[in-house]
């Protein structure tokens, strides 16, 4: 994988979980709240993480197809 894709994947989800720690730690959310939360992050930083490597697969596999198509387009001609 290259360093820009990672950089998409793994920057998302440390910025949720950066904001809800320094949020639990000022004591600003608790209980109930900070469950709700930290599942919310949970849930949109898996959304976000599997919508980035969804792209990223599709892009990949069109760009096979594509390759495959031109050699056996290739391959017919002669």
């Amino acid at each position: 994988m290259k360093a820009e894709y990672l950089i998409k994947v793994i920057l998302p989800p440390f910025i949720i979980f950066a904001v809800l720690v320094a949020l639990t730690i000022a004591k600003l959310i608790s209980g109930w709240l900070m469950y709700v939360l930290w599942i919310g992050g949970f849930v949109v930083a898996n959304l976000i993480v599997t919508k980035i490597t969804a792209k990223w697969s599709y892009q990949r596999r069109r760009e096979l197809r594509m390759k495959e198509e031109q050699k056996n387009a290739k391959n017919t001609d002669k």
